[in-house]
């Protein structure tokens, strides 16, 4: 493969992979950037993943980044490497419309934290991406800038909040993304989008110049198309933030690294003993079917895979006390701006945010103990296991037209409630071909356990999910 020649291939690489083709000058930066942009072009008109595309700011990067390698002043491994950035994360010059209406020509004035990080770090900034209105929402079926949809299926839902990051790596359309997470919304549309995800630890990952859907719930993660990929952004995007409130230094003993262990041995790894009733719901008979494999697999490379309950958890139960908190804190940082412009909003959000204004102090005090609640069944949890392996979402993507199951976060929201890290990785497709995702999930600080097990089980499959699309 030379530097002129750009298959539909190459923008199905890793990271990895590309950033090795970059150091031996098979190929350029710009021209990598090139093939991104020329298939933003042809696909985005059909998925609408895209809602800015920064293609002079882009190539600029790009040489840039070419010529500090034609120099050997190379900066790491996503030197040169387009990423895309949810449209809820500033980008300086760049309008962060939080997929809201109103907020359309809201222009950043400077970078996110992350987004300083990726910039040192030497990645290309390709564009903004689609995402549910104010991350309010898990389908990305987005009323003001259109819906996004599944590359895999368009129709379909990609997930949301972050489904425009799914979906363009899920079509090629970037090498990698970040997405945030508040009950789900980074694992979600992994999952149904066929490509990684992870949720970092809460204060891993800095939140400052990201527009806030709950701030004691909010996570930023990335997205990618392997596990290792997940890792080589997350050592960029990792560390503290004092313009973070809810920053922390990385604990001495949760700095390990990220990689491939050839084995599994002496780790204990949690299965649920009924995913029906865990999610309260009847989970998808392909995703039952192909968690179990998933658990075998996890066995064949060494774990010791042990039952697990959670007892006294119950996701429908703290669920309606989560968006209780959500949708306060919408009320308290939308207020000004839907005062003003109460059009720039659609009638469904408008109406969390007046049931947020709605609520007494000792609704949310109460709201937030049930939250607080869950750590002990953590902590429980993880005396008796190093991981838990859950499915990622009970169903399969599905139709717009078709109502989104409210157990939809049944087995993600677990993680953002305890400041927990998980990763979710494809887990094959199901007999209709939609893909499908495996959570592993670590205590928190275990962002390095939570990453390897995916990247073992990742190595032993051959879940690299590609739509038909090229």
């Amino acid at each position: 493969m030379n530097a002129d020649t750009h298959t539909a291939e190459l923008a199905f690489q890793s990271i990895a992979s590309l950033g090795k083709l970059l150091s031996s000058g098979s190929i350029t930066s710009r021209g990598l950037t090139g093939l991104y942009l020329q298939r933003i072009a042809q696909h985005n008109p059909k998925l609408n993943v895209y809602l800015t595309v920064l293609t002079e700011q882009a190539l600029a990067a790009a040489d840039a980044a070419d010529q500090r390698r034609r120099s050997g002043l190379e900066r790491g491994a996503l030197d040169g490497i387009p990423i895309a950035i949810k449209d809820n994360i500033d980008v300086a010059g760049v309008a962060t419309t939080a997929g809201i209406e109103a907020r359309r020509n809201v222009v950043a004035v400077r970078d996110a934290t992350i987004i300083t990080k990726l910039r040192s770090a030497g990645a290309v900034i390709l564009g903004k991406l689609n995402m549910h209105e104010a991350a309010h929402g898990a389908t990305t079926a987005n009323e003001a800038y259109g819906f996004c949809h599944n590359p895999h299926r368009v129709g379909f839902t990609p997930g949301g909040s972050s489904g425009g990051s799914g979906a363009a790596l899920a079509a090629g359309l970037c090498a990698g993304a970040l997405g945030t997470d508040t009950l789900g919304s980074i694992r979600i549309p992994a999952s149904f989008c066929g490509i990684a995800g992870l949720k970092p630890t809460q204060g891993l990952v800095s939140t400052h110049g990201v527009v806030p859907l709950s701030w004691t719930l909010d996570h930023v993660g990335p997205m990618a198309r392997s596990v290792a990929d997940l890792g080589l952004l997350l050592e960029v995007l990792a560390g503290p933030d004092a313009a973070d409130s809810f920053s922390r230094v990385v604990p001495q003993h949760a700095q390990a690294s990220f990689h491939t262990p050839p084995s599994l041995r002496g780790l204990r790894i949690g299965r649920l003993r009924d995913l029906n009733a865990f999610a309260a719901d009847t989970v998808h008979p392909d995703i039952t079917s192909a968690y179990e494999r998933a658990l075998t697999q996890l066995a064949a490379l060494g774990a010791t895979i042990i039952d697990v309950a959670l007892a006294g958890y119950q996701h429908n139960a703290i669920r309606p006390k989560a968006m209780l908190v959500i949708e306060a804190d919408l009320a308290v940082f939308y207020a000004k701006a839907l005062e003003q412009n109460p059009l720039g909003f659609t009638q469904i959000f408008q109406e969390g945010i007046a049931f947020g204004q709605q609520q007494t102090a000792p609704k949310l005090a109460a709201a937030f103990e049930m939250i607080r609640s869950v750590r002990p069944i953590a902590i429980t949890l993880f005396a008796e296991v190093d991981a838990l392996a859950t499915p990622t979402t009970p169903c399969p993507a599905f139709g717009f037209k078709e109502t989104m199951p409210k157990t939809l976060t049944a087995f993600t929201a677990f993680a953002n409630y305890v400041g927990a890290p998980a990763v979710s990785v494809p887990m094959g497709l199901t007999n209709d071909t939609l893909p499908m995702g495996l959570q592993i999930m670590a205590r928190p600080w275990a962002d390095a356990t939570a990453l390897n097990i995916a990247a073992a089980y990742e190595s032993t499959t051959n879940h690299a999910l590609q739509p038909v699309m090229r």
